[in-house]
């Protein structure tokens, strides 16, 4: 197995460590006078999400793992599991529900997000920073009821809630943050 350096580790690389295969989030080079450099970097395993800081001396290696990013189409999700399909190679993937989390909710038939494969076996999902969907159902906008930036309520296609302006009726297209699940702008 190849292996990289304590320098190699910079943002986004993906590396094995105790088994462990983790992610560099915050790369941070420290020099010190006699006993050499350190570099810590903050790290998220990819197994579990969860963030800790690792320090590594001069001469310490961890070891590289072979990765791909590859588009992936959403094509629906079904009981426990979510099937999505390869948009180069039509190879269809089902995965626990879990690896995509909260952001299952945003996604809709055709979405297209992105997959991380380690080894070639699918570790993450990572859906888009925003999503449009359509206004299926909300009140209609008060005139004159403009201080303050006022909001109302509206369900979206995929039967989200979320409060968008005044002035958006039913069959808008809107774009949602889906960090936040708030209203950006309308399309």
């Amino acid at each position: 197995m190849a292996s990289l350096s304590n320098t190699d580790l910079r943002n986004g690389t993906v590396f094995r460590d105790g088994g462990v295969v983790y992610v560099v989030v915050k790369y941070e080079h420290q020099f010190r006078g006699r006993g050499g450099s350190i570099v810590k970097v903050k790290v998220r395993s990819i197994k579990t999400g969860g963030v800790v800081t690792k320090s590594y001396r001069q001469n310490e290696r961890v070891e590289a793992v072979d990765t791909r990013k590859a588009t992936l189409q959403y094509l629906y999700a079904e009981g426990d599991e979510v099937f999505l399909m390869d948009t180069q190679t039509f190879e269809q993937l089902s995965i626990p529900a879990e690896m995509v989390g909260g952001g299952l909710k945003y996604l809709k038939n055709g979405e297209k997000v992105v997959g991380l494969f380690v080894d070639d076996a699918l570790v993450s999902i990572e859906i888009p920073k925003s999503v449009e969907l359509q206004i299926e159902q909300t009140e209609p906008g008060a005139k004159g009821n403009t201080a303050n930036n006022p909001t109302k309520k509206a369900i979206l296609e995929n039967g989200l809630q979320v409060d968008v302006p005044l002035f958006v009726k039913v069959g808008d297209r809107i774009k949602v943050n889906t960090e936040t699940g708030s209203y950006v702008s309308r399309v």
